[in-house]
């Protein structure tokens, strides 16, 4: 028997190289998912039966495909408890809007049930959740086209969701599932310029952080975390050999300044002097007493009938802005007082169908105020991480004359993240 082979026809080569790339793609793809599930593994003794709950994408993009990315002023998220025709949840959806013109907003992204997300100048970071109410992390293109999943280091919940803009980062807490248990809100940073990369863990002065609270520095790499105990770090999640500690403080306000923290902490009599509020200046530590325009009513010294939440420093010269929320006969109203060295006033009242305030925010150049509501009389949404009261809307009041310049659907407006 000859042992000559005959030659191979242009056809068949072609087929042949068609049918090796289209192998070598599957095998990418099963040592990819089979990567992800030894990780799981590893990090937590992931069972091979819970192999099929590995998270997946679940949103869907509402953008035609563009090379450039859609631009808009603001964003929200709206969430839908009601049915459609089939006896199925209606999806969640992200709105983008502008701060002119009386439209609704433009759905960029839908998604059965979106638990919150944040905003990137190409991209939208987007947590959804599972069936058995652990989370996916997607990054959707805001110029068209389908999710990518960001892996994650087992089944669990993401939550505290923020983004770095200027800097291509997305931070989140991470707490694993019982069955794997390793990670409880611990910190990851992920760089969504590097794909192929996953998220790390931020290293702190004794290893990986966990953080009740945490925020981005504005238009840096660099953050603030918030330990149990109340110990507050800047970190550098770029370098872990850059921690600075900044003291213990009751909970973080916001950056009044590009380099400045505002923390808050209990009067020194709880329930009789008022809260204190400093800023911290964050390239040497140095913390100053923050004097408020006309001072701010202490958090404790509520009556039945009336409380204040926490005030939003506004500039320099202490001007804030906070909420008072008033009972009545088992009824809510709520407004927003702005207080500036001319006394306290009334900047915003909402609709009496919109009654209840939830939080407010203020736009990046400070010029608008962002006012979540929430109707008087509401069903609250039951999601296992961050429940909100539905439906919500959005108001964008103007804060030198307190006019509202818009109003959108749906609640977690992007200036606040």
């Amino acid at each position: 028997m000859s042992t000559k082979r005959r030659p191979v026809s242009a056809k068949r080569a072609a087929a042949i190289a068609a049918a090796a790339e289209l192998l070598a793609g599957r095998r990418f793809a099963r040592r990819l998912y089979g990567a992800i599930a030894i990780l799981a593994v590893l990090a937590g003794g992931l069972t091979v039966a819970n192999l099929s709950k590995l998270p997946h994408p679940h949103s869907t993009s509402a953008l035609a495909r563009s090379a450039t990315p859609a631009a808009f002023s603001l964003y929200t998220l709206q969430r839908d408890t009601g049915k459609d025709n089939s006896g199925l949840k209606k999806p969640d959806t992200i709105l983008g809007s502008s701060l002119s013109g009386s439209d609704q907003g433009t759905v960029i992204v839908s998604a059965p049930r979106i638990q919150e997300y944040a905003a990137l100048p190409s991209a939208l970071a987007v947590v959804t959740v599972n069936d058995d109410n652990t989370s996916s992390l997607e990054m959707v293109p805001l110029t068209g086209g389908p999710p990518s999943l960001v892996p994650l280091p087992s089944l669990g919940t993401v939550a505290n969701l923020h983004a770095a803009g200027s800097n291509h980062l997305i931070g989140f807490t991470f707490t694993a599932s019982s069955a794997t248990g390793q990670y409880w809100k611990t910190l990851f940073v992920y760089d969504v310029d590097k794909p192929s990369s996953a998220p790390w863990a931020v290293q702190g002065i004794h290893g990986p952080v966990t953080a009740t609270d945490w925020r981005f520095v504005p238009g840096a790499a660099t953050l603030v975390a918030q330990a149990d105990d109340q110990s507050i770090f800047l970190i550098d999640p770029l370098d872990s050999g850059k921690v600075s500690p900044l003291g213990t403080h009751a909970g973080i306000l916001g950056f009044p300044g590009t380099n400045e923290l505002a923390v808050s902490d209990p009067g020194l009599k709880v329930g009789v002097d008022p809260p204190r509020y400093s800023t911290i200046n964050l390239s040497n530590g140095a913390l100053t007493p923050a004097t408020l325009a006309g001072g701010a009513a202490p958090e404790n010294s509520q009556s039945a009938t009336t409380t204040v939440g926490q005030p939003v420093v506004l500039d320099g010269s202490g001007q804030f802005a906070q909420v008072v929320r008033k009972f009545d006969a088992g009824k809510e109203t709520s407004l927003v007082n702005l207080t500036d060295r001319n006394g306290s006033r009334v900047l915003y009242r909402p609709d009496a169908a919109w009654s209840r305030i939830l939080d407010t925010c203020v736009s990046p150049a400070s010029d608008y105020l962002a006012v979540e509501t929430a109707a008087p009389q509401y069903a609250g949404d039951q999601y296992p991480v961050r429940p909100e009261p539905t439906p919500m809307r959005t108001d964008l009041v103007d804060l030198k004359s307190g006019t509202v310049v818009k109003s959108v659907p749906g609640f977690l407006p992007s200036w606040c993240g």
